[in-house]
């Protein structure tokens, strides 16, 4: 005979002690999210769907999920237009953030598409913005590249870590294995220049480090060219850390702006990631992590071809990866 009486005893037992959980002095928590927001949109045609509608409705979603979520690091990737970024710091500003947005465009007037917002008591202390010294014909329309920062903790005396932010370059699958030796070739040297940063902006991996963004490589999809960075420096990503019950895919053909975009045709997969390194006298924690944006919003719709109705849609065709992580350093 089954006891809702116990089971409902010990789902109450874990949600207090989820509750109650207070980390030790030396630790302090902290919400990080990556969201690619695909506002992508190249001399008037979408290549992601609805690109006006979503543009006019991201800074109220991003500052409706900010007033629910609080995450402390939000790290926005395809915001193409400076207005459209201005507009979304300035919905979160109120809430407690400051933005770093890096400058300049590419010959064909994209940008970074980089908006990195960060909580109050956080605060950036310095900020560099490299561009990809290699890319493809197709990514030159853009100006892609590393965005590295130091944050400091003034909760937390003082306390600093690094941060690296990226979105590196696309790669066409047969199946999730790549099909392109060229696009690859890219992959690798954009991947090597994302450790260099990250080696320097760590000093050479003795303070503790995030590095977060949209990669374009995952699990089971471009395997080898995701463990040239999983298994380098000894990042671990927050989603791989919790086994099976992480998140798995963040890139879904199921999702109407994929099926009905520039790239159908790829498989699911969790492209969007953040990796955690530790440092030498600290350690990160992943407590948990789970995929957001992944709903349709009201008033966010499309119009399918050869369909005659409307269908609401969600925020973009990337869902973003929110992780909840606790850094504790080493007591002197």
């Amino acid at each position: 005979m089954k006891r809702p009486g116990m089971s409902l005893l010990v789902s109450v037992f874990f949600l207090v002690s989820a509750l109650v959980y207070v980390p030790p002095g030396n630790s302090q928590s902290y919400t990080i999210l990556t969201y690619n927001i695909g506002l992508l949109r190249i001399f008037g045609f979408d290549l992601v769907p609805a690109v006006d509608v979503r543009t006019r409705i991201a800074p109220r979603e991003l500052a409706r999920f900010a007033r629910q979520n609080a995450p402390d690091i939000m790290l926005l990737e395809e915001v193409w237009d400076n207005r459209t970024a201005a507009a979304i710091a300035g919905e979160l500003s109120p809430l407690g953030y400051a933005s770093v947005r890096p400058s300049g465009r590419s010959p064909f007037c994209l940008g970074s598409g980089l908006l990195l917002l960060v909580r109050s008591p956080l605060e950036v202390v310095d900020w560099r913005f490299t561009p990809f010294a290699q890319n493809t014909f197709t990514n030159s329309f853009a100006r892609k590249g590393v965005l590295e920062a130091s944050l400091e903790d003034p909760s937390r005396s003082a306390a600093r870590f690094a941060l690296v932010g990226t979105h590196m370059v696309a790669l066409d699958t047969n199946d999730g294995l790549p099909k392109n030796r060229a696009q690859l070739a890219v992959f690798h040297a954009q991947a090597a220049q994302v450790l260099s940063v990250l080696d320097s902006r760590s000093n050479q991996g003795s303070a503790p480090v995030i590095l977060l963004g949209d990669f374009n490589v995952g699990p089971g999809y471009a395997d080898a060219a995701y463990r040239s960075i999983a298994g380098e420096k000894g990042l671990i990503e927050a989603g791989e850390s919790l086994g099976l019950s992480a998140p798995r895919v963040t890139w879904d053909p199921l999702n109407p702006l994929v099926r009905y975009g520039h790239y159908p045709q790829e498989p699911p997969a969790k492209v969007d990631h953040i990796f955690l390194g530790g440092g030498a006298t600290s350690s990160w924690t992943v407590r948990g992590a789970r995929r957001v944006f992944d709903a349709p919003v009201a008033g966010v719709t499309m119009r399918p071809p050869k369909r005659a109705d409307a269908i609401e849609v969600p925020l973009s065709d990337h869902y973003g990866f929110l992780a909840e992580v606790e850094l504790t350093r080493a007591q002197h």
